[in-house]
């Protein structure tokens, strides 16, 4: 006799447990779909509920506190979810019938709350399937934007502060969009061409190439990336374009030698490594586990010229040279520009006073890998966020202090790069916005020493 698993919203519910414990939404998923037992139409639904949940937290809150008289306050952590789980499925998901997502969150309410709780569930559930949420305000205002995309006040500050009252609806609406699953062509191994083909024909996908960057394609209907074959086999790595753009900005030159003093997985290592320009990477991270993950796709990818170290670049030290042509310096930042794919990080307290002190780790990385660039070379910074203070600012105040470093903007070098002509600000230096390319929000500089 077989014993049933999870269901799919059973799912949902353990990783947003999980991620109000303080776990990031994509390490608990992977970690609970692991345990499940789930096929592949229940992954993609717990999938969906959970972003789902977390992309709009607020705005579901709002729905259910209109039918609640006594509000929200009081419910039992596992009972709020549930109710999220089940609002979340009568607001967004017309595929799924009322009465599955209500008795399913009901008798969930009912086990961690009992009979009563189960009742005011059941009454509450069924007049909002019957109602919908309240009219949402249609006005570009600042309060508007908030509740119509579940953004928190702090964030809708910075959003103003960066882009202006006239972009801030479309750029909160950018950020609140299912981003795409864009993909990275190893060239070492294939060309864009041939990869195309093999996903569609061979595993399904429907692909999109993409007209900024000729190596990235944007892909539907895979699956998951770790299920597909042609991953496997090294052809393609999962990563945003804009973040595929940083990459390219670099302009690396035959046989140069390279520093990338916070490697990370190694996003951006593989792919230098990928171009056909023979560089000499050294790949530094202070974490051993993001060294051995980036081990594991040079491996993968069947890359040269990499040696990854687990080291501190800003020590004198380190076991690291003095004259790099390129130093790659992807600086540890607020992550607010990938809220596509991580919403969590939306919720929880204000995180301008950690902005602060992610300012000063930024300025501290930049003063120590600076004296690392050889006379001539390039140091290129970049941040996967929007805010003023950790990208032009930072840049500006790094400038103001090294004298021996000046803007050196990319330009177009070859029929396989960017046109930069149409990407880049005033100034040189390179910002991307959902809401402008359905790409995520970076900010990068590239500098020349003099």
């Amino acid at each position: 006799m077989s014993v049933q698993g999870p269901s799919a919203r059973v799912v949902a519910r353990r990783v947003l447990a999980r991620v109000e414990s303080g776990s990031y939404a994509t390490l608990a998923l992977s970690a609970e779909m692991q345990r499940s037992r789930l096929g592949d139409k229940d992954r993609r639904l717990a999938t969906e509920i959970t972003y789902g949940v977390l992309r709009h937290r607020s705005r579901i809150d709002r729905a259910l506190a209109s039918y609640a008289h006594k509000g929200l306050g009081k419910l039992p952590p596992g009972a709020l979810l549930a109710l999220r789980v089940a609002a979340y499925q009568l607001l967004f998901l017309e595929r799924i019938p009322d009465h599955a997502a209500v008795d399913d969150a009901v008798n969930e309410v009912r086990r961690v709350g009992g009979p009563k709780l189960g009742g005011f569930a059941n009454g509450l559930l069924r007049k909002l399937g019957r109602e919908g949420e309240p009219e949402l305000p249609a006005g570009d205002d600042k309060a508007s934007v908030m509740v119509r995309n579940s953004l928190p006040e702090w964030l809708a500050d910075l959003l103003l502060e960066r882009i202006g009252q006239e972009h801030l609806s479309e750029a909160a609406a950018g950020m609140q969009a299912v981003a795409p699953l864009s993909l990275r062509v190893n060239r070492q191994k294939t060309s864009v061409e041939s990869l195309v083909t093999r996903l569609t024909e061979g595993e399904g996908a429907r692909c999109v190439v993409s007209k900024v960057y000729p190596w990235a394609v944007d892909v539907a209907s895979l699956g998951s990336p770790e299920h597909s074959q042609s991953f496997a086999d090294g052809l393609w790595t999962v990563q945003d374009q804009a973040a595929q753009l940083i990459g390219a900005m670099a302009q690396a030159e035959e046989g140069w030698q390279v520093l990338d003093a916070c490697a990370g997985v190694g996003g951006k290592t593989t792919h230098l490594a990928e171009l056909p320009l023979k560089l000499r990477i050294d790949a530094v991270d202070l974490s051993k586990r993001k060294i051995s993950l980036l081990n594991d796709s040079v491996k993968r990818l069947g890359l040269e010229g990499i040696s990854p170290h687990v080291a501190d670049a800003t020590r004198d030290d380190a076991k690291l040279a003095s004259d790099y042509d390129l130093v790659m310096l992807d600086a540890p930042c607020s992550g607010l520009g990938v809220l596509r794919r991580h919403p969590e990080a939306k919720w929880g307290p204000d995180k301008r006073p950690r902005i602060v002190e992610i300012v000063a780790l930024q300025s501290k990385l930049l003063d120590a890998v600076a004296k690392r660039v050889k006379p001539g070379g390039i140091l290129l910074y970049s941040v996967c966020t929007f805010t003023s203070s950790e990208g032009p600012e930072q840049v500006a105040d790094f400038l103001a202090r090294h004298p021996e470093f000046e803007m050196a903007p990319p330009t177009a070098n070859s029929e396989h790069e960017p046109d930069w002509s149409g990407l880049l600000s005033e100034d040189g230096s390179f910002t991307s916005w959902p809401h402008v390319r359905a790409q995520d929000a970076f900010y990068a500089a590239r500098m020349r020493r003099r």
